[in-house]
């Protein structure tokens, strides 16, 4: 295979034209959503629904669902140029708004056809998440060797067949329906679809939307996965299906393996650093157990520069917690909108709550952190950023600026 895959990339070239779509879609988009922005479509920061069947007429190839009120997440087409460029930081949410940022859309105008799709490449393989579309944790597999498993799976020029639940059932050996339609986008693999409806016009799998039935692989996706595995492995020695994401890979990981062949691939995409955000953070942090008894909130006012470990704290004082001495974790989505997590020092994962403070996580406006306490009875809490504030003075000490409701007791049984 090695040296079939070599001569596929010394005969292939790339353009806006191909291979794949994906750099024609990702300016359709960038195009699209325009300076001006659109109005969130909702909390998880994404394309308003009813701009969706345009945006999709506008994409090369675009599909039809048999869907009644479809949402992004329902078009794996565009969900799935979103996700990349949500995690590049191309697009914002911006309080109420999906924008352009200005900044890495200036290096993504710089950058050559070539550069564009390594680019989206990296980004897909690196740093795309499912949490972006305000889904689930992420596969236990990890995107990487998910998708590695999945191409290498395919035959070069023969047909898979694949059953009706294969994008939601990992051991059916598909992805995701958004990751397909990447496969695809980036020229991987060749994809047949689906019946929506049968012979007589009735719907064949009411809600499902788009899925695949059979798939193969291109020789540029049979080229392209093994030199991404190539690059991936330690050594030559390790070069299996099973090589996972290299630990911190990130833009330009793969430009050596792939300049030689490509040497108009110089410059590479880079996104702005994450700065930390100071200034007084005020939440609303409601009890989202349903232990509650009613609304149950308080409003906190928190300085950027305390640790995550003394937020925990503040929250279940608020609420009249007397037993802390517990394992907790918060959740929630930074502002490339990938799902990120902290937890309790004596947790055996990490990276722990107390070694992080909360103006580094550079939370983006009306971000939702999900805080669960206590894994054996498993309180539930959501802190709602709602305005960051000047500090005007060295100020270290949490406040609680309002309550509304009474809290469950903690212990019922205890005197």
């Amino acid at each position: 295979m090695a040296d079939t895959s070599r001569r596929y990339l010394a005969e292939e070239t790339i353009s806006v034209k191909g291979p794949g779509t994906i750099v024609a879609d990702v300016e359709v988009m960038i195009a699209f959503i325009g300076e001006a922005g659109l109005t969130r479509g909702s909390r998880n920061g994404n394309l308003p629904a009813e701009v969706l069947p345009e945006l999709n007429d506008r994409l090369a190839a675009p599909i039809t669902l048999g869907l009644k009120r479809p949402l992004l997440r329902d078009y794996p087409n565009l969900a799935g140029v979103f996700v990349l460029l949500r995690v590049m930081d191309v697009v914002r949410a911006q309080g109420k708004r999906v924008e352009i940022n200005p900044a890495a859309l200036v290096v993504w105008r710089g950058l050559n056809a070539t550069e564009k799709y390594f680019a989206l490449l990296e980004a897909w393989l690196w740093r795309a998440d499912a949490e972006v579309l305000g889904g689930d944790e992420r596969s236990r597999r990890g995107q990487f060797l998910a998708n590695m498993d999945f191409l290498i799976g395919l035959r070069t020029g023969t047909w898979k067949e694949f059953p009706d639940c294969c994008h939601s059932i990992e051991i059916l050996g598909a992805v995701s329906a958004w990751n397909t339609q990447l496969h695809m986008r980036f020229g991987l693999v060749e994809v047949r679809v689906r019946a929506l409806a049968k012979p007589n016009g009735r719907p064949k799998q009411p809600g499902r939307g788009w899925t695949m039935e059979h798939a193969r692989r291109t020789r540029w996706g049979q080229a392209l996965g093994w030199a991404i595995l190539r690059a991936a492995a330690k050594n030559e020695d390790e070069l299996d299906w099973m090589v996972r994401a290299p630990e911190g890979a990130d833009f330009g990981f793969l430009q050596p393996t792939f300049q030689g062949f490509f040497p108009e691939w110089k410059t590479l995409f880079r996104s702005g650093p994450a700065e930390e955000r100071s200034g007084l953070y005020v939440f609303k942090v409601t009890m989202t157990d349903r232990r509650a008894n009613g609304v149950v909130w308080r409003r906190l006012e928190v300085p950027g520069g305390v640790t995550l470990d003394a937020v925990a704290n503040a929250v279940l004082q608020a609420f009249d917690f007397e037993d802390t001495m517990h394992l907790y974790k918060f959740r929630f989505r930074d502002r490339l909108g990938k799902g990120r997590a902290y937890y309790h020092y004596e947790s055996g994962e990490g990276p722990h709550a107390e070694e992080v403070e909360l103006g580094e996580l550079n939370l983006p406006d009306g971000a939702v952190l999900a805080f669960r306490f206590d894994h054996g009875d498993d309180w539930r809490f959501e802190l709602r950023l709602e305005r960051v504030e000047p500090l005007g003075k060295a100020k270290q000490t949490i406040t609680l600026l309002e309550s509304v409701g009474k809290a469950p007791r903690q212990y019922p049984d205890w005197p």
